[in-house]
C-alpha cells in the first residue's frame, strides 16, 4: 500500500523554502484579513521567519537592481553594424569622383579607413578615429560623408589603367568598452584615363550669327556623347545612315546673341568622364538685326492679356493691366522659350525629312528673325525683347501647312505663342507654328510636308491674324531663311549626310 511521505523527525528545522511552499499552499485558503493576522503573529512569535523576511527583502532589492541594469543594457545595446553606401560609376576617369556615406545610427562611429588596391599595390587614402564613447547613454558621430577626386589620387604613384578596388573599413563604438562591430565594404571600378578619339571629316564650315551649319566627323566607340560645343550651348551628333558605325553628323548653331569669336569646337566624352576636344576649320559671319519700335496701347492689352492669363498658370494677374502685360512679355516669354528649348533636346536621332522646307504659301513677311524690339506705352519706353521668328501674314484663318515631314511633339496653348504646334524633323531640328486660331493635329502624329496643321489666328501675344513661324536647332532659335533655301540645305547639311562633299 502506498503511504505519503511524512516527517518522522519533529525537530527537523523548517527551511525558508519549506516555509514558502507551505505558505503558498495555505494562502489560497485565507482571506486578506487572515493574511494580515498571520503576518503579525509570525513577526512576533517566529524569529526565524523574521530573519527570512529580512533576507528576502535584500534579495528582492538585489534582483530588482540586476533586472533594471540588464533591462537598461538591453534597451541601449547597439546591435547594428556600420552601413556603407557607395555613389560611384562603373567606370572612372581622371575627372571622376568616388563618393560614399558611412553611418551607424546606434552608438556611432569609432573609426573609418579607406584604402585603394591595384595588383600588389595597396594604399590608405583616408583614416579617421572618433572620440571614444564610454557610457551607454552617450552617442558618437553617426555619419561620415566621403569624397575623393581622381585627380588627387593620381598624384600618388602606382595607379594605372585597369580595375581598382576601393575598400572602406568602418568600426562602431563598443558596448561597455567591448563588443564593437566592423564592416568591410569593397567596390571595384574600371579606371580609364584615355579620352575618346576624334577626327573631323568635313573640311569647310561656314556659319553666321543666328545661323546653322553641319559637320561630319568620326568618334571612337567608347564615347557616350559627342558633338559641337558653341560657347555654353551643346549640340550632340547623330549616327549617319549607311556610313561607318563611328561616323556622326552634328548640325549646330551660333545663336543670334553670341559674338563671332565665341569658342566653337568638336568634343567627345566617354563613360568614365574622359573628355576629348579638337578644333575644326570654320568661317564665321556677323549679322545685323533690325531694330523696331513697338507701340503698346490699352486696346491691345485689353485684347491679349485676359486670354493669356486665362490659359496660363505660370503667371498671375498684376495690380494694373500694364503690369500684367509686362509680366507676360518678360517672365512668360522666358518660360515659354525655356519650354521650347527643352522640347528641342528631345529630337529623333535620324532625318525625318527628304524634301525642301516650305514657307507658308502666299504669305507676306511682317517681322523677321531676331528683330530687336523696344516697347513704348504713352510715349514712354517700358520694355525690350527679341522677336525670335518670322511673322507671316495671309488671309484670316488661312490653312497652315507643315514646312516638312516630321512628328508633332507639341499641340496646345503655349503662353505668348497662343495655340501652338511644334513639329520635330529629326537631328535636333524642329519648326514652330504660333498664334493659331485652331489646331488640327495632335501630339505624336506623323505629318507630311504641306499637311494642314491648323489655321492662322491671333491667339497669344498677337496684334492681328498671322502665323508666327520659328525654327530651332536642339532648342536654340535659328534663322528660318537658311532652311527655306533648298540649295543651302543641300550644301550645308544633306551633302555631308550623304558624303557628296567635304
Amino acid at each position: 500500500m502506498f503511504h505519503p511521505r511524512t516527517n518522522t523527525n519533529e525537530h527537523e528545522p523548517k527551511t525558508l523554502w519549506f516555509v514558502f511552499v507551505r505558505v503558498g499552499s495555505w494562502m489560497k485558503h485565507f482571506s486578506p484579513s487572515h493574511l494580515v493576522t498571520l503576518s503579525a503573529f509570525s513577526l512576533r512569535f517566529c524569529p526565524a521567519a523574521l530573519i527570512g523576511w529580512r533576507v528576502m527583502k535584500k534579495l528582492v532589492v538585489l534582483v530588482v537592481l540586476i533586472v533594471g541594469l540588464v533591462g537598461y543594457l538591453v534597451w541601449t545595446w547597439d546591435g547594428t553594424t556600420p552601413a556603407v553606401t557607395w555613389n560611384v560609376p562603373g567606370q572612372i576617369g581622371k575627372k571622376g569622383r568616388i563618393e560614399a556615406v558611412v553611418q551607424d545610427p546606434g552608438r556611432g562611429l569609432r573609426s573609418v579607413q579607406v584604402s585603394i588596391k591595384q595588383g600588389s599595390v595597396e594604399k590608405v587614402i583616408f583614416e579617421k578615429q572618433y572620440a571614444e564613447i564610454r557610457w551607454p547613454w552617450q552617442k558618437g558621430q553617426a555619419r561620415e560623408r566621403l569624397a575623393f577626386a581622381m585627380e588627387e589620387l593620381l598624384k600618388k604613384p602606382g595607379l594605372k589603367q585597369g580595375p581598382v578596388q576601393f575598400q572602406i573599413t568602418a568600426v562602431d563604438q563598443p558596448n561597455l568598452f567591448f563588443f564593437d562591430r566592423k564592416t568591410v565594404s569593397t567596390n571595384t571600378l574600371q579606371f580609364d584615363s584615355r579620352p575618346p578619339q576624334l577626327a573631323v571629316l568635313s573640311q569647310q564650315h561656314y556659319i553666321r550669327q543666328g545661323g546653322s551649319e553641319g559637320i561630319l566627323y568620326r568618334v571612337s566607340a567608347d564615347a557616350k556623347q559627342s558633338g559641337v560645343r558653341v560657347g555654353d550651348n551643346v549640340f550632340v551628333g547623330y549616327p549617319v545612315p549607311g556610313a561607318a558605325p563611328d561616323t556622326r553628323i552634328c548640325i549646330f548653331a551660333l545663336s543670334y546673341d553670341q559674338p563671332e569669336d565665341t569658342p566653337m569646337f568638336l568634343f567627345a566624352e566617354d563613360q568614365a568622364g574622359n573628355r576629348a576636344q579638337t578644333n575644326f576649320w570654320k568661317k564665321v559671319f556677323g549679322s545685323a538685326f533690325r531694330k523696331r519700335e513697338m507701340p503698346v496701347t490699352d486696346a491691345f492689352m485689353q485684347a491679349v492679356v485676359p486670354e493669356i492669363l486665362g490659359n496660363t498658370e505660370e503667371v498671375t494677374e498684376q495690380p494694373t493691366l500694364l503690369e500684367s502685360y509686362l509680366e507676360i512679355n518678360r517672365k512668360l516669354r522666358q518660360l515659354n522659350n525655356a519650354q521650347i528649348t527643352k522640347l528641342g533636346r528631345e529630337s529623333a536621332p535620324q532625318r525625318l525629312w527628304s524634301k525642301p522646307f516650305l514657307q507658308l504659301t502666299n504669305s507676306q513677311v511682317e517681322a523677321v528673325f531676331a528683330d530687336q524690339r523696344t516697347y513704348f506705352y504713352n510715349g514712354k519706353q517700358i520694355d525690350r525683347q527679341t522677336h525670335l521668328g518670322f511673322d507671316l501674314a495671309t488671309s484670316a484663318q488661312n490653312p497652315v501647312e507643315a514646312s516638312n515631314d516630321g512628328v508633332v511633339v507639341y499641340a496646345d496653348y503655349l503662353g505668348i505663342y497662343g495655340n501652338c504646334v511644334i513639329v520635330d524633323h529629326g537631328l535636333g531640328l524642329q519648326s514652330l507654328y504660333g498664334h493659331l486660331s485652331s489646331i488640327d493635329v495632335e501630339k505624336g502624329q506623323k505629318v507630311t510636308v504641306g499637311q494642314t496643321l491648323g489655321r492662322t489666328g491671333q491667339t497669344g501675344l498677337a496684334g492681328g491674324d498671322h502665323l508666327h513661324f520659328s525654327m530651332t536647332l536642339q532648342g536654340i532659335q535659328v534663322n528660318p531663311v537658311e532652311w527655306w533655301d533648298a540649295k543651302w540645305v543641300e550644301l550645308h547639311v544633306v551633302a555631308k549626310l550623304t558624303g557628296k562633299t567635304s
